[in-house]
């Protein structure tokens, strides 16, 4: 038997539980002024030795009875309710900072609006909780079971929710700057539109999760678990991605810059013709971004994905020189158009020649050009003469013979067919100048794929 003499109760607290007791086992629903009950001590520790067979007290879960109670706008603030049943109650727009509610039942419990900033709901039951528009700053949420709650638009920077079973909560909206979800089971949660900057989901399960348009910056995604997620246009920006599988993900216009991607099993089909950033218009950040992913192709071997993403990495580098040459028209900066203009021109070139090295069959296109383009020249100046006459040879099949072996030796051919004139010798000298380059560069790329 404990003979210990017990403090008295918080007088606000007696007046609680006699309202309680008076409501003769209904649910407590007051017509007054909100309950102001600041730092009051509501534990089951402190009450389970006055408790007895009284109605406030719930004898299975060994707490405070509250289910169902309407407590609006009350002030809970520093509040311990550690243990309480607040199953179905009413806690919308309540001032609750630092209260503790661990342990507590708050299954479809109403904390809409309320203010929760460094609450501890560790260990609760919380099924369908409602905590929309609440504000949750550092609350902690450890190895809590929140099935199907709802967190839409909330405010959730620094919170914790480590080892808690999320599966199905919605987050849309919400606001989860340095969240941390390790270890947590988010299966089929919704986080839509949710700012996700610098959040730690290392170990947590996303199978099925919806995180589209969601922001990702720098969120560490390490050992993470997101078969079928979707991520639609999310941004991954400097995110950790590593040794991941998104095999399964949807990815479609999702941003990648300065990502952190090694390892990580996924198919440039799945973004689709564009990563987000490109279609944005965003050129210097898109070019970072499809870095990351020839990087990341480059890890798994994946050498054709990799050749599509070094391609799309240049041509953001052309629309970006693009865009800076036409920024430097608009402010009549010369120096600054002639440089970005070149450098945009000469990447043009270099697309359209070999498509930034890959592409064999766009050398030998051009090979194909400029045989017929120097051979339309060599017509219309009129300097080659056949062996034995005087007069300049304008025969299609002559013109072309001699244009292609041109292109294809050091020195001019021996068909018997003599260059005469200036103009024509300068002509065979670039043209065969022209055709040693080509024949280089389609002897690096062919080595490139070979190697592949």
């Amino acid at each position: 038997m404990n003979t210990r003499p017990q403090t008295p109760l918080d007088p606000r607290v007696g007046a609680l539980l006699a309202e309680i007791a008076a409501q003769d086992g209904a649910a407590l629903h007051r017509d007054g002024p909100p309950l102001d009950l600041r730092e009051a001590d509501l534990s089951r520790e402190r009450l389970a030795p006055v408790a007895g067979d009284a109605a406030w007290w719930d004898a299975d879960r060994q707490g405070l009875n509250l289910g169902g109670a309407d407590m609006s706008a009350s002030d809970l603030e520093q509040a311990d309710l550690t243990g309480a049943t607040l199953k179905r109650a009413r806690l919308s727009g309540a001032l609750a900072r630092s209260a503790d509610f661990s342990g507590a039942l708050i299954e479809e419990a109403d904390f809409g609006k309320a203010d929760l900033s460094g609450a501890r709901f560790v260990g609760v039951a919380g099924g369908q909780a409602d905590f929309t528009e609440a504000m949750l700053e550092d609350a902690s949420f450890r190895d809590a079971s929140l099935r199907f709650a709802r967190l839409p638009r909330s405010l959730l920077d620094g919170a914790d929710f480590s080892g808690a079973d999320l599966w199905g909560a919605d987050f849309t909206g919400a606001d989860a700057d340095y969240t941390t979800f390790r270890g947590a089971r988010l299966d089929e949660v919704n986080l839509a539109d949710t700012n996700l900057t610098h959040a730690d989901f290392e170990g947590a399960s996303l199978t099925k999760a919806r995180l589209t348009g969601s922001r990702l910056r720098s969120a560490t995604l390490t050992g993470a678990k997101l078969d079928g997620a979707d991520l639609s246009g999310a941004d991954l920006s400097a995110a950790t991605l590593v040794r991941l599988d998104l095999s399964s993900c949807a990815l479609h216009r999702a941003r990648f810059a300065g990502a952190w991607l090694n390892g990580t099993r996924f198919r440039a089909a799945q973004i689709g013709e564009a990563v987000g950033e490109e279609v944005a218009g965003e050129y210097e950040a898109a070019k970072a971004s499809y870095l990351a992913l020839e990087q990341n192709f480059q890890s798994i071997g994946s050498h054709d994905e990799a050749g599509w993403a070094y391609r799309r990495r240049r041509r953001m580098g052309r629309l970006h020189a693009e865009a800076q040459a036409r920024a430097a028209w608009r402010a009549r900066d010369r120096n600054g158009l002639m440089r970005h203009g070149y450098r945009w021109l000469a990447d043009h070139v270099v697309e359209w020649l070999c498509d930034y090295g890959e592409s064999l069959s766009r050398i030998v296109r051009a090979f194909a050009l400029i045989i017929v383009v120097f051979a339309g020249l060599f017509g219309l100046t009129g300097g080659l003469i056949p062996e034995g006459s005087a007069q300049a040879t304008y025969n299609a099949i002559d013109l072309l013979s001699y244009s292609a072996l041109n292109m294809m030796t050091a020195n001019p051919p021996e068909i018997g067919i003599k260059p005469v004139g200036r103009v024509t010798n300068l002509l065979v000298g670039v043209q065969g100048a022209t055709g040693i380059v080509l024949m280089g560069l389609f002897g690096f790329v062919l080595g490139n794929r070979l190697r592949r």
